[in-house]
């Protein structure tokens, strides 16, 4: 039990800090450039790895010292990379983020490159290791056609699944039918729902409206407020978060969905899942970078 396997992206990002993100046409001067490694699906994987669970991460990278570099990392959090596809025609993925300083909010542009030729074919070649684990979680930095595949199998085999529906876009039904657990933030939510969930009473009515189209839970996180969550049980709840200084706000949503899928795998209720997902996140806003900032398990007792 605990067995996650996370499908999505790995990139390596490309930081730089500034006293601002830059207007349109506008020059600043930044800090020095950092190289990190990122992406959503590897941000995901190596938070639930660090949270515990025996994680294998599926992707896709080129045959460049990039996607070389990033394997060895995964390696190195104990991650099975086994089921990472190689591309000898595009390079690996590469995300530019400015980080303003002063807020710890980001800017960030994702060149996918081999993320997105990850394909459905590559996906139905892993079955049987879906069917091993305990949860699946997924992000939309790959082709939707492939997240829809991926969600498929596993709802076929009843597996637990998690979508992450970041970067933002609308999804059609048929793929929302398959999720039992989303866990859109407050764009996402307006993307998905038309709902701006600006006001206690928005994010309720979105989460009801996403409720009816996925399987079991929705939960809308809320930044610095926390989350609220509406579950097909009945239940429904609003948990805060503690009060932090962000520094870089980068991964922050990746940790959150990586520890709150490993909790989930392991056996652990929704409440006490949320609970140290966000602990997790919160943790992780204090630190720059993206895997650089996911903290430990033992980092929270």
């Amino acid at each position: 039990m605990n067995r996650v396997i996370v499908i999505g992206s790995s990139n390596t990002d490309m930081v730089v800090g500034a006293d601002k993100i830059p207007s349109p046409g506008e020059t600043i001067m930044g800090s020095d450039l950092e190289i990190i490694p990122g992406g959503k699906g590897a941000n995901q994987a190596v938070a639930a790895a660090r949270a515990g669970a025996d994680v294998v991460f599926v992707s896709k990278t080129g045959t460049d010292d990039f996607g070389r570099q990033a394997i060895e990392g995964y390696k190195r959090e104990n991650i099975d990379t086994s089921h990472i596809f190689t591309s000898p025609e595009s390079p690996s993925g590469i995300a530019l983020i400015i980080v303003d300083q002063n807020s710890g909010q980001n800017s960030i542009v994702v060149a996918p490159g081999a993320n997105s030729q990850l394909a459905p074919d590559e996906i139905k070649s892993i079955e049987k290791e879906i069917e091993r684990a305990d949860a699946l979680l997924i992000q939309l930095e790959i082709p939707v056609n492939t997240v829809e595949k991926s969600l498929q199998l596993a709802n076929k085999l009843g597996i637990k699944t998690i979508l992450d529906p970041a970067p933002a876009q609308k999804l059609s039904d048929s793929l929302l039918n398959l999720v039992d657990i989303i866990t859109p933030n407050e764009s996402e939510t307006l993307i998905l729902t038309g709902v701006n969930p600006d006001s206690k009473e928005n994010i309720e009515k979105a989460a009801r409206i996403l409720l009816e189209k996925i399987n079991d839970t929705v939960i809308i996180t809320l930044g610095a407020m926390g989350v609220y969550y509406h579950s097909k049980n009945g239940k429904s709840s609003y948990i805060p978060a503690s009060e932090v200084q962000a520094i870089d706000t980068t991964a922050a949503g990746d940790v959150f969905n990586g520890y709150l899928t490993a909790q989930l795998a392991g056996g652990q209720d929704l409440d006490t899942a949320i609970q140290r997902a966000i602990a997790a996140a919160s943790r992780s806003v204090g630190r720059k970078g993206a895997q650089t900032s996911i903290p430990f398990s033992h980092e929270l007792e």
